[in-house]
């Protein structure tokens, strides 16, 4: 069974380059694809009224923005591989609400897209909003920035007016980075600039002294030298400069900043797909390509078949992983079966022992521990020293060896069985290997998954888990009739993790007066001086029926500001001290409308 599983290793020099190619193109959503898109986003969008915001996954969100009599899905993916925005047809399944999605959804809802516009030749998106209310106040316009830089992507949500931080996806503090803050109320600032040349106002003179008049130049010093430039971009100017000259190439790649000449393509080879790119790539020469009307039609396509690709990877992993480890769980169950077998081939010498004590009880008295006897039943006859219990007879001696004989022949019997199932286990293994080799669809692999499962080499997804996850969290949350986010504990340890981790200084916190029950806090990501009565109202009917007082009519609930709402070292959780709290008598109950 050694090597079961084993697979064959590329050495091929061209393959492993092109492999470091796809490493390279897995960030190459650039800054022309970005402009790109930021155009069409322009175009179809602006005016657009937001409708919907969901969670798909932890780093990506779909926005459903309506325009007149059409509705539009936008994606914007802060994924450190696939950090991206784009239009799709339909947002992904598994669509789930979060706190940063109840966030945007309770600033950004039926608020009208006013500005789309990428920020010079940064690979940031901002999105300007200008959200509505019910109240006689309109609040300020917002905005959306959506950094796409590797590991470093974030989305972020920040006042327009005065650039302030109210969320972001990924909260960074002065200890993870030495150049800006990503936390609710600082400023938000540009990621720091690099000295480049801007590609479009770049002249053949300038462009030719730039790079000290050389006819061939690097990838590198492309990529070092001109802003919004990928490796990608750079290695194309390089590929086309080989057919016609470093100046037209760049000319060729440069043309295609402009929508109106730009070629969307999808380009995939025998591996897979390689690239959405806003022109025929040249340094792919021998891969096919699909045109397509946008760059979001493209970078649809493209992501929709990493996604497979990245799936039928994981699930071969996940399938692969499961044999070895069956693989070498009957290893270990042969290699002692093997042993045992050792000890139960005794079976034989024990009947010998015990012939020999009977055919020698007048030899034999009570209170030795062994004797010598010959062994007439080998062809040398040599004597055979057998170990006695001194406390029992010579007869009783002989039938304890008589015992043991039958119990060893009995375990051999049993044991060989067990070697010659395990020998059909591991045959059943080698089957399973060679259909794994060759599923090549995420079909194929789900099947095995389900014969895998059945024949408990995995175990069965757990239902209702992921549901429980996403749907339950750690809090119930609802939105109040002003807009409001409203947070409850489920718990003990959740009412603690609201005060740690959620609540902010200026948010609301209610509690039942001096009765068991759940911790609530009101978002007030604007800093407001007051929370509206209705919304407080609500809050503290959710506080009083989530309660041990929820069966009583008139239940007081004490409210005061987050920063006024301590937990001290040593309290058990759940239990705070707070103060400058006012009261207020309700009678429990919850809105109809729960998030």
């Amino acid at each position: 069974m050694r090597n079961l599983l084993r697979r064959k290793t590329e050495t091929n020099r061209t393959r492993k380059f092109r492999q470091q190619q796809r490493e390279e193109l897995k960030m190459s959503y650039d800054s022309l694809a970005l402009r790109l898109v930021a155009q069409e986003l322009h175009e179809t969008l602006l005016n657009g009224t937001i409708r919907h915001i969901e969670q798909a996954n932890p780093h990506t969100f779909s926005f459903k923005i309506g325009r007149g009599a059409q509705t539009h899905w936008l994606t914007l993916s802060a994924h450190s591989l696939h950090a991206r925005a784009h239009l799709i047809q339909k947002p992904p399944s598994g669509q789930k609400q979060s706190y940063l999605a109840d966030f945007l959804t309770t600033h950004l809802r039926r608020g009208t897209v006013t500005a789309i516009e990428q920020l010079g030749w940064d690979r940031i998106l901002k999105i300007t909003v200008q959200p509505v209310s019910d109240e006689p106040i309109q609040p300020s316009p917002k905005a959306v920035i959506a950094e796409f830089m590797g590991k470093h992507s974030n989305i972020i949500l920040i006042d327009a007016t005065d650039d302030r931080i109210l969320e972001s996806l990924k909260r960074i503090d002065e200890t993870m980075s030495r150049h800006r803050e990503i936390l609710p109320g600082e400023t938000y600032t540009l990621p720091p600039q690099q000295e480049k040349v801007d590609p479009l106002t770049l002249d053949e003179a300038t462009f030719t002294e730039l790079f000290g008049g050389r006819k061939e130049v690097s990838w590198r010093q492309l990529f070092n030298k001109i802003d919004g430039f990928s490796p990608t971009l750079a290695k194309e100017v390089v590929a086309r400069a080989a057919e016609t000259g470093l100046w037209e190439g760049y000319q060729q790649v440069i043309d295609c900043f402009d929508a109106a000449h730009a070629s969307p393509q999808l380009l995939v080879d025998e591996e897979g797909p390689i690239a959405a790119s806003a022109m025929r790539l040249h340094q792919f020469p021998s891969a096919a390509s699909q045109t397509f009307d946008t760059m979001s039609d493209a970078f649809a396509a493209y992501y929709a078949a990493v996604t497979l690709k990245e799936a039928i990877a994981s699930e071969h992993r996940t399938l692969t992983q499961a044999l070895t480890k069956q693989e070498k769980l009957l290893l270990r169950k042969a290699a002692g079966l093997h042993a045992d077998l050792g000890r139960a081939e005794k079976a034989e010498t024990y009947r010998i022992q015990g012939e020999l004590l009977l055919a020698n009880l007048h030899a034999i008295t009570r209170g030795q521990k062994q004797v010598e006897l010959q062994n007439y039943y080998s062809q040398d006859l040599e004597m055979l020293s057998i170990p006695l219990n001194p406390e029992q007879s010579p007869s009783d001696n002989a039938q304890t060896y008589f015992k043991k004989y039958t119990k060893a022949k009995r375990g051999h019997s049993r044991i060989q069985q067990l070697i010659s199932d395990i020998e059909a286990d591991q045959e059943t293994l080698r089957l399973y290997a060679s259909k794994l080799e060759t599923a090549d669809t995420l079909d194929a692999l789900q099947r095995l998954r389900a014969e895998f499962v059945a024949n408990g080499y995995l175990k069965a997804p757990q239902r209702g888990k992921q549901k429980q996850e996403v749907g339950a969290g750690p809090f119930r949350r609802y939105t109040s009739v002003n807009g409001f986010q409203m947070y409850v504990g489920r718990n003990s340890q959740s009412n603690d993790l609201l005060l740690r981790q959620i609540a902010k200084p200026r948010d609301m916190w209610l509690h039942a007066k001096q009765i068991h029950g759940s911790h609530v806090i009101i978002r007030n990501p604007e800093n407001r001086q007051d929370i509206p009565m209705p919304t407080l109202l609500q809050a503290a009917q959710l506080a009083a029926y989530y309660s041990k007082a929820h069966h009583a009519s008139n239940v007081p609930v004490d409210y005061t500001w987050a920063r006024y709402v301590v937990k001290r070292k040593g309290n058990v959780a759940g239990y705070v001290h707070y103060t400058r709290e006012k009261t207020l008598f309700v009678e429990p109950a919850v809105p109809k409308r729960k998030e």
